[in-house]
C-alpha cells in the first residue's frame, strides 16, 4: 500500500471518540458504467448520480491551472464536485475551508506534479480548500478502504465534511449523522453501506406544493454548457410527474454554483411551463418569461447596481404596490417603517392613502404624492436589499435625491421623511400659474426654442434626463404653447401637471417653514457613494443641509450629467428603484451616447424595478432576472424562505460538453468571427430563430415579421406571437418606455445591430421595425463576413440616412416643393450639425461644405457613406 498524509494534524477535539459514531454518505458520484457503490432499496433506483467524464470539458470549466492536468486528476475533479452538487453543497461555498479528501488512486506514475500518491492533496488545492486532511491510496486498495479512512477522520473529528472514494468507482460526501441532521440534509446511507450490501437509509416521500411563480436559475461557462445542463434538467423533470417547480428552484437556487460566464433564469408557475422554459434553453428557443445573457456578451461577475430614483414626474396611481403589500414581508414592514415616521407630520395614514380608504386624500396633490412615492422608492429599494442587491451607489433626480439619501445613510428614516413632507409642503403651497414639462430634444435644440422673444422670461431650461430627454419649466400658458408647438413638429413633449416651474428660477416660494422645521436635520457621512443631481458627480453627504434641498428645488437638474459621472467611474448598471420607469429612457440614451456596448457587455445597462398595470410580484421577479444574468450577484435563496420547499437531485453540471464554442440551436459562435446576428458565413444568420439563410426577399420579410412578433409578444409577456399584429401601434399596445427599451436591448442582442433607443417611437408598429431591421440586415448579408463586414455598417448608417431625409421632408425643413422661409435659422442649424459631422467623415475637404445646402449636405453624406 502506498500513502501520504497532507496538512497538519488538526488539534484533538476535547469530545469523546467512539466507534460508533453514525458517519453517513449525503452526496455520491459515479462514473458511467462503474458497479454500484451504494445499493438502493428494491424498486426504488439508484443512489447518488451517474456522470460521463469528459476530461476536456473539466479542463475548460477549471481553466489554464490544469490544462495540462492528468486524465486521473481531472476526473477525480469531476466526481468530487458532481458528488458535493448531488449532496446540495455549492462547492465554492467551501473555499479556505478544511475538508477530508481520501482518493484511492486508478494508476501508478500519472505525471502530475507531486507524484500520483499525492492525488488528493493536488484535487484539494485545486478547489482552494484549506488544510484538512488528505490521504492517498494505492491502486491496489478499493474505494470502499477510502470510505473507511474518511469515516474515521471524521469519527476523530478531524474534519466536519470528506470526500472520499475512486476515480475509477464513485465518490461519496460524507458527515457525522448529528451534524447532517442539523443542517437538514438528505442522508443516502450510512458509510457502512459503500461497496457493501447493507441497505442505505430510505428518502421521504416528496411535500405537496401548489405551483407558484418560482425562478429556475441555470449557469454555464458557456452557452453550450447552459444548453447541455437544461437538456439534462428537462429529462430531469420529464422523468419524474410529481416533481414540484418549487422544488426545482430551490434546489437550484441553494445547490449549485453562479457561474460568471453565461446566465439563464426561467420563471415558472407550474411544471408545463418549466418544461416550456427548460426546453427553450436547450433549443435557443424562447418562453414568455425566459431571461438569458446576451448572445456574445461577456458577463462582469462583480457587477454591482446603482439605485435610481425618479423625481417629480414619477407616475403614481390608487392601489399601487398593493400588490407587493401582500406578497412581500419586507417590504410591507419597510413601508409601516415609512408610515410612522410620517404619521406625526402629516393629516393622513401612508397605507390607507395606497389603499384608497374612505376619507383619505386622493394620490393628486404634492403634499401627498411625493411624501408616498418617496416611501415606496424607499421599501422597493429595501427589498432590492433583501434579495442580495444593495446598492452599490445611488442616485436620485429631483425628490428621488431625498430618497437617494436616506438609502445611502446620510439622513435617518425620520430626517428624511422630515424633508420630504416640508419640502413637498412648500412646493404645494407655490403651486398654481407655473408648470414643468418633459421633451424629447437635447439641451442645444431645446434652448434656442426658448429664447424667442415671446418666450423668453416666460419659460426657462429646467435641466436634462437624457441627451434627448430635456425639462422645461416656467409659466403655464407659455410651457403649453412650448409643448404644442413640439407637437406640431413631432417632438414628443407632455406637461408633468405639478402646477408649479420646478428647477426654474421662475420658481417663487416661502422658505420660512422649511428652514425652520429641517434647521436640526445633521446629514451623516454616506455608507455608499450618493451622486447629486444638483451638481452632477458625487457628493458629501454631510452637506445635505436646508440650503441643499432648496437649491436642488430651483436649480436645474443635472442628472444625465451625474449618470455620465457614474459611467466614468466604473458604474455601469443601473436599476430605476420605483413603482413605474421615469429617468430609464433618460439612463438608456446617456449609455448609448457614451457609446456604451449593451450587447458585448451583459453588466452595461438599465432595469426597471415595477410597471404601472402590471402585476408587482411578476416584474419584480423579471427585474431580478434581467439583472442576474447582467452579472449582478442576486440572492435566489431568499425567494424561498418560509416556503415548504425540499431538496431534490439534480443532474450534475454537464462538463461532458467538448470545448466552450458550442452553441445551442440558433446560437453562432464567436470563433468564425461572425456578430450575434451572422451566422460562420456571414449570411446573417441571427439567434433565437431568426434565420435567413437561403430565404427569398419575400420569404426573408416574412421571417423577419415573425421575429419581431415573438420578441414583442415576450416584452409584452403574451403567449402567443401571433396575437401580435403588425400594424398596431407600440404605445396602443401598452409600450412605455421600460418595455420600449427592453424590445430594443432583445432585438439588439438578437441581431447585433445597433438600434436607437428612440426606436419605438421613430418606428411606431411592429412591422415598420421588421421593415427597418430587414433593411439592415439585408445590407449586412450582401457585403459577407470578415473584414468586409464595415461595409454591412455602411449600409446601416445609409439606410438610416435614408430615414433622416424622410423624416426632415416630413417636418418641412427640406425643399420639397414650397418650404417656410420662416424656419430659415432652424433649417441652418441642422445643416451646421451635418457640416460638422462631413467635416470629421471627409477632414480633407472642409471648404467643400461651407456654402452647401442642407439636402446638397445629405447628398454628400449619401455619396460619402457609399463610397468610403
Amino acid at each position: 500500500m502506498t500513502s501520504r498524509l497532507s496538512g497538519p494534524e488538526p488539534d484533538h477535539d476535547t469530545d469523546a471518540h467512539t466507534a460508533d459514531t453514525p458517519i453517513v454518505i449525503v452526496g455520491l458520484a459515479a462514473p458511467e458504467g462503474a458497479p454500484e457503490a451504494v445499493r438502493r432499496a428494491e424498486g426504488s433506483g439508484p443512489v447518488g448520480v451517474r456522470v460521463r467524464c469528459a476530461p476536456d470539458g473539466v479542463a475548460a470549466f477549471f481553466g489554464d491551472f490544469v490544462r495540462r492536468a492528468s486524465r486521473e486528476r481531472l476526473t477525480a475533479l469531476y466526481l468530487v464536485w458532481a458528488a458535493l452538487e448531488d449532496a446540495g453543497i455549492v462547492p465554492g461555498s467551501l473555499r479556505d475551508t478544511d475538508v477530508g479528501v481520501f482518493l484511492a488512486r486508478a494508476e501508478s506514475g500519472d505525471g502530475d506534479a507531486g507524484g500520483s500518491d499525492a492525488l488528493a492533496a493536488i484535487v484539494g488545492g485545486d478547489l482552494r480548500w484549506g488544510r484538512g486532511p488528505r490521504v492517498t491510496l494505492g491502486p491496489e486498495r478499493p474505494a470502499r478502504a477510502a470510505v473507511e479512512s474518511a469515516a474515521e477522520y471524521l469519527r476523530r473529528r478531524k474534519c466536519d465534511l470528506a470526500v472520499a472514494g475512486s476515480v475509477t468507482g464513485a465518490v461519496a460526501v460524507l458527515r457525522r449523522g448529528s451534524t447532517a441532521a442539523r443542517a437538514g440534509e438528505r442522508v443516502l446511507a450510512r458509510a457502512e453501506a459503500f461497496g457493501s450490501d447493507a441497505p442505505p437509509v430510505p428518502d421521504g416521500g416528496p411535500a405537496p406544493l401548489t405551483a407558484r411563480l418560482v425562478p429556475l436559475v441555470l449557469s454555464g461557462r458557456s452557452d453550450a454548457d447552459v444548453a447541455a445542463l437544461a437538456r439534462d434538467l428537462l429529462a430531469h423533470v420529464e422523468a419524474d410527474p410529481g416533481l414540484s417547480p418549487a422544488d426545482l428552484g430551490w434546489s437550484l437556487a441553494t445547490t449549485r454554483t453562479t457561474d460568471p460566464g453565461r446566465r439563464a433564469v426561467l420563471l415558472a408557475a407550474d411544471r408545463k411551463e418549466a418544461v416550456r422554459g427548460l426546453r427553450a434553453v436547450a433549443e435557443g428557443g424562447f418562453a414568455p418569461l425566459l431571461f438569458r445573457t446576451a448572445p456574445g456578451a461577456s458577463v462582469e461577475s462583480s457587477a454591482r447596481a446603482v439605485h435610481v430614483f425618479p423625481g417629480l414626474g414619477s407616475s403614481r396611481w390608487p392601489g399601487m404596490t398593493l400588490d407587493l403589500l401582500d406578497a412581500s414581508e419586507v417590504f410591507r414592514s419597510r413601508m409601516e417603517d415609512c408610515a410612522r415616521a410620517l404619521e406625526p407630520l402629516v393629516p393622513w395614514s401612508l397605507l390607507d392613502v395606497l389603499r384608497g380608504a374612505p376619507g383619505t386624500p386622493a394620490l393628486e396633490g404634492l403634499d401627498v404624492v411625493l411624501p408616498v412615492l418617496f416611501a415606496v422608492s424607499v421599501s422597493l429599494s429595501a427589498l432590492w436589499g433583501a434579495c442580495g442587491v444593495e446598492p452599490a451607489v445611488t442616485v436620485g433626480a429631483s425628490l428621488g435625491e431625498i430618497a437617494a439619501a436616506h438609502v445611502a445613510g446620510a439622513l435617518t428614516l425620520d430626517e428624511a421623511a422630515r424633508v420630504v413632507v416640508l419640502w413637498s409642503r412648500m412646493q404645494a403651497e407655490a403651486a398654481g400659474e407655473g408648470e414643468l414639462a418633459a421633451a424629447a430634444l437635447s439641451p442645444g435644440e431645446l434652448r434656442p426654442l426658448l429664447d424667442a422673444e415671446r418666450l423668453r422670461g416666460r419659460v426657462h431650461f429646467a435641466g436634462t434626463n437624457g441627451p434627448r430627454s430635456a425639462l422645461l419649466g416656467g409659466e403655464r400658458a407659455a410651457v403649453a404653447e412650448v409643448v404644442q408647438m413640439l407637437a406640431a413638429k413631432g417632438i414628443r413633449a407632455k406637461e408633468l401637471n405639478l402646477g408649479l416651474a420646478a428647477h426654474t428660477p421662475g420658481l417663487t416660494v416661502d422658505t420660512t417653514a422649511f428652514l425652520t422645521g429641517t434647521a436640526a436635520i445633521t446629514p451623516a457621512p454616506a455608507a455608499v457613494p450618493f451622486y447629486s443631481s444638483l451638481t452632477g458627480g458625487e457628493f458629501d453627504t454631510t452637506g445635505l443641509d436646508s440650503s441643499y434641498w432648496l437649491r436642488n428645488l430651483t436649480s436645474e437638474v443635472r442628472f444625465e450629467t451625474a449618470v455620465r459621472a457614474l459611467w466614468a467611474a466604473g458604474h455601469h448598471t443601473f436599476i430605476e428603484v420605483s413603482p413605474h420607469p421615469v429617468l430609464l429612457g433618460g439612463v438608456a440614451e446617456t449609455l448609448e451616447d457614451l457609446g456604451a456596448d449593451t450587447t458585448a457587455v451583459a453588466s452595461s445597462g438599465v432595469v426597471g424595478t415595477l410597471r404601472r398595470g402590471q402585476d408587482g410580484v411578476t416584474e419584480w421577479l423579471t427585474a431580478m432576472a434581467q439583472l442576474y444574468v447582467r452579472g449582478v450577484a442576486v440572492d435566489w435563496s431568499a425567494l424561498f424562505r418560509g416556503r415548504d420547499v425540499r431538496r431534490i437531485a439534480l443532474p450534475t453540471y454537464p462538463f461532458d460538453v467538448e470545448g466552450t464554442d458550442k452553441r445551442p440551436a440558433g446560437v453562432p459562435t464567436a470563433a468564425t468571427g461572425g456578430t450575434p446576428a451572422q451566422g460562420a458565413d456571414g449570411t446573417g444568420t441571427g439567434t433565437a430563430g431568426l434565420s435567413l439563410t437561403g430565404l427569398t426577399a419575400g420569404e426573408r420579410a416574412h421571417a423577419v415579421e415573425d421575429f419581431v412578433r415573438t420578441q414583442v409578444a415576450m416584452v409584452l409577456r403574451h403567449n402567443d406571437p401571433d396575437a401580435v399584429a403588425l400594424e398596431r401601434g407600440f404605445l396602443q399596445s401598452g409600450f412605455d418606455s421600460l418595455r420600449a427599451v427592453e424590445l430594443r436591448n432583445r432585438l439588439n442582442e438578437a441581431t447585433g445591430l445597433p438600434l436607437p433607443t428612440t426606436l419605438v417611437f421613430d418606428h411606431p408598429t411592429p412591422a415598420s421595425v421588421a421593415d427597418l431591421i430587414g433593411e439592415l440586415l439585408a445590407g449586412r448579408t450582401e457585403q459577407g463576413p470578415g473584414p468586409d463586414a464595415v461595409q454591412g455598417r455602411q449600409q446601416a448608417l445609409l439606410a438610416r440616412l435614408d430615414h433622416l431625409e424622410a423624416e426632415l421632408l416630413a417636418s418641412g425643413l427640406l425643399r420639397d416643393g414650397d418650404h417656410d422661409p420662416g424656419r430659415a435659422a432652424e433649417r441652418e442649424r441642422v445643416a451646421a450639425r451635418l457640416r460638422e459631422l462631413l467635416d470629421r467623415l471627409t477632414p480633407d475637404d472642409e471648404d467643400e461644405f461651407e456654402d452647401a445646402s442642407l439636402e446638397e449636405l445629405l447628398d454628400i453624406a449619401d455619396t460619402e457613406l457609399n463610397t468610403s
